[in-house]
């Protein structure tokens, strides 16, 4: 049976919300996959998370099981590579919240060395905030875009302008970006 007219406003409401959040949950199922992340230990892989303020990147994969398990071993150029006999691991750590349609929504990383793993050249993210992900926003929300700002960690940056500045030159960041923005 159909609805009511008057509830037309807050069925699209309820409908656009459905979608938002589902946008959010394939972004984060396609962030934890060694075709867009750098894959080590799978740990950074396994570590996006979405929330209403920037994620913070301060988690040692050492505390966290099975990847304190996966043995690495650091070469005398300082390359790390995995041991022999150990593989990745890439199991998503964090749930997903609910997003309402006035949230600013941000995904980031909670892997401590997230900044050190977004300049990796194995790095794909940039790639697919600005194809991929920007197409199936397109795609689910029109050539408007997402009803709200939705930014993803993307790379890294150092130093800083402005009051950053006073992080120091030396200091690495992360930063983000918007699907369909120039970055």
């Amino acid at each position: 049976m159909a609805r009511d007219i008057k509830h037309m406003k807050k069925d699209l409401m309820a409908r656009l919300e459905d979608d938002l959040n589902g946008l959010i949950q394939i972004a984060l199922d396609e962030l934890a996959t060694p075709e867009v992340s750098p894959v080590l230990t799978g740990f950074f892989a396994s570590s996006w998370k979405a929330s209403t303020s920037r994620p913070r990147a301060r988690d040692e994969r050492e505390d966290f099981n099975p990847w304190d398990k996966i043995e690495t071993v650091t070469m005398p150029n300082g390359y790390v590579k995995l041991a022999a006999g150990s593989q990745p691991i890439i199991q998503p750590r964090h749930g997903v919240p609910r997003f309402k349609l006035n949230q600013a929504v941000f995904i980031g990383n909670t892997a401590k060395y997230a900044s050190d793993a977004l300049a990796s050249p194995k790095n794909k993210i940039p790639t697919y905030i600005q194809g991929e992900l920007r197409d199936l926003v397109k795609y689910v929300f029109g050539d408007k875009g997402a009803p709200t700002r939705i930014r993803v960690a993307s790379g890294q940056g150092q130093g800083g302008r402005g009051l950053f500045n006073l992080l120091g030159a030396d200091r690495k960041y992360v930063s983000y970006e918007v699907p369909g923005e120039t970055p």
